[in-house]
């Protein structure tokens, strides 16, 4: 049997997901079924996007141009031209079976693929065009949003099992009149299945950067419309006492380095290389893990298992009232806090300690094995 992966989406050598699509290549390979990877590559000569695996995998590439992130409509062009492309691709393919990493233009590959007859598994890394109208980017229920929301049910309405990264997409998704039934939650993993202990005096990103030893909040990750870093920012305003170190890079950056002018307890450091990320979640006094309001309903941070993996206090700036924020009471692993009040941010710092479940809530839903293999059954159902 023979499963083709399309990823419309540009190739970033720095993606957080390229940890997810390697050990999920390795576990199809390893199920015993042929590979075909579709892929948007700035070079057809690059050699990152193969993610290790040169010689099991079939590639078909398509050379595409970086869009600018902010400009939705020539992201949406780009990104669809790439798509028509793959589902040209996809109809010559003798595949079985299309997994998709659904985005603005999986509408073309799918309808190719089901035109086909070929089973359909779509993963659903966040939820397309509503988490355009939380970044501000598109007004919700106008002409542009409806558009995109048409293309995007057919995917969904189209695809045999959906594959998405929190019970709040789940609840979502089921919500736009989807079968509740064929949608499955794995949550994005860590590196590992272990958890992580990295003493200071061995900690690769504390010995670049000679950071003295201490309590530090930490963000680390993506500073885009999306990770509503500015809360963070103002709630280092109200905590001088207490240093915090924002890591990272995206298209809200500058904004946020202009809002912590003057601050002298907030540093500013690159994004880091995939080998470091452990090395920065365990240096953290606390770690923060914001999103806009809403959030969760649409994204899901990568981050947040190796996160959870660290064992350090960790706060989320979810709101109270989300169901991941609902499982973190739950498990007593860490705490939720509103997305817009940057006072509750401040109390919840002042209170970080570590919880005694953290580590059982990543290994029941955040280890690397488990989850891979359960993204195997469920391809292995449908074919």
């Amino acid at each position: 049997m023979k499963i083709a992966i399309a990823t419309p989406v540009l190739f970033e050598e720095n993606s957080p997901y390229n940890h997810l699509f390697k050990d999920i290549i390795g576990g199809i390979l390893d199920a015993g079924f042929e590979l075909e990877r579709h892929a948007a590559v700035r070079d057809t000569d690059e050699e990152a996007f193969r993610l290790g695996y040169s010689e099991r995998v079939r590639y078909v590439r398509y050379k595409r141009n970086e869009s600018d992130h902010n400009n939705i409509i020539s992201r949406y062009i780009r990104d669809n031209l790439t798509g028509i492309r793959e589902a040209r691709g996809i109809r010559r393919s003798d595949a079985d079976l299309l997994f998709e990493d659904v985005c603005y233009s999986s509408f073309w590959p799918v309808r190719a693929a089901k035109k086909k007859g070929m089973r359909i598994v779509a993963m659903v890394q966040d939820v397309w065009p509503d988490n355009a109208v939380q970044s501000s980017l598109i007004k919700e229920n106008g002409i542009l949003y409806r558009y995109f929301e048409a293309f995007q049910r057919y995917v969904y309405r189209n695809a045999d099992r959906i594959i998405c990264i929190s019970d709040d997409m789940k609840d979502f998704i089921a919500r736009k009149g989807i079968d509740e039934d064929k949608i499955k939650v794995i949550y994005n993993w860590g590196y590992s299945d272990d958890t992580v202990d990295i003493p200071w005096d061995k900690n690769g990103f504390v010995r670049k950067y000679d950071i003295k030893k201490g309590f530090y909040a930490v963000y680390a990750g993506n500073i885009g419309k999306m990770q509503n870093v500015e809360l963070v920012v103002k709630a280092a305003k109200k905590l001088p006492e207490v240093d915090f170190l924002i890591i990272g890079d995206g298209s809200n950056k500058k904004i946020t380095e202009e809002m912590a002018s003057g601050l002298k307890n907030v540093r500013f450091f690159p994004l880091q290389p995939d080998e470091l990320a452990a090395h920065v979640y365990s240096m953290a006094g606390v770690n923060i893990v914001p999103l806009v309001e809403g959030g969760p309903k649409t994204a899901m941070p990568s981050k947040t298992g190796i996160v959870l993996s660290c064992g350090r206090p960790v706060i989320f700036c979810f709101g109270s009232d989300s169901a991941f924020g609902k499982k973190l009471e739950q498990y007593d692993a860490g705490v939720s806090v509103s997305a817009t009040d940057e006072n509750e941010l401040v109390e919840a710092i002042k209170n970080a300690v570590p919880r005694k479940g953290t580590s059982s809530l990543f290994s029941d839903r955040f280890t690397k094995t488990t989850n891979v293999n359960e993204y195997i059954k469920i391809i292995s159902s449908c074919i």
